[in-house]
């Protein structure tokens, strides 16, 4: 039996997920910063969820005199410890956890919000909604971003953070109707959605999916 393989961001340095991110060629990063920005602001959660968090990407906008809990989850244990040293000024509120999201364990209905940014790209679907839904409350919402199939351009652009090209091996875009379907079996229904389309030409599904 061959072993399994090695997940690819685990292979991928913070300084190389950032500068890819980061370039004109790509605009991810800023992209990404502000429209957590704004769900923030629209929903002023007292209890955050964020998986695939990174290295804390858009952590400043956090009202953390609203906000009282910040769960942040990653499986890149390095991405974390940057994330800490960031935002240890609110160590109190956020918890780390290096982890895959179905191995997490939570109280049901113990986040207002649940975000997740270019998360479902990697993980069982399926699985991931299940587990998710679980951990909202009544009124919360989980948030995500998913980057759309285009056949004229590279799933992952090229840049010189060659390290990111792994990443090609395991995404798999998924289009708007089927992940509203399998979130409507988790018990997700669509609340508002909107695309954005970057400088790169690269679109993105901006939702919301609420407990219904």
């Amino acid at each position: 039996m061959n072993a399994p393989q090695e997940n690819p961001w685990l292979r991928i340095s913070a300084a190389d997920y950032e500068g890819h991110m980061g370039m004109p060629s790509v605009g991810q990063l800023d992209f990404l910063n502000e429209s957590f920005k704004s769900i923030l602001a629209e929903r002023k959660p007292k209890s955050i969820l964020v998986v695939g968090c990174t290295t804390g990407n858009g952590f400043e906008h956090i009202d953390y005199s609203v906000t009282e809990r910040v769960a942040a989850v990653d499986i890149n244990e390095s991405y974390l410890t940057i994330l800490q040293e960031r935002f240890g000024k609110h160590s109190d509120k956020i918890e780390t956890i290096c982890s895959d999201i179905t191995s997490c364990r939570f109280y049901p209905e113990s986040f207002d919000l649940i975000h997740c940014a270019l998360l479902f790209e990697y993980v069982d679907v399926e699985e991931t909604l299940t587990v998710i839904a679980d951990w909202l409350t009544p009124d919360g919402c989980l948030s995500t971003i998913l980057q759309l199939a285009d056949a004229k351009l590279s799933a992952v652009t090229e840049t010189p953070y060659t390290s990111l090209n792994q990443l090609a091996s395991i995404m798999q875009l998924l289009e708007p109707a089927k992940f509203d379907a399998m979130a409507d079996d988790a018990g997700l229904r669509l609340l508002s959605e909107s695309v954005r389309e970057l400088p790169s030409g690269k679109r993105f599904r901006l939702s919301l999916h609420g407990r219904g």
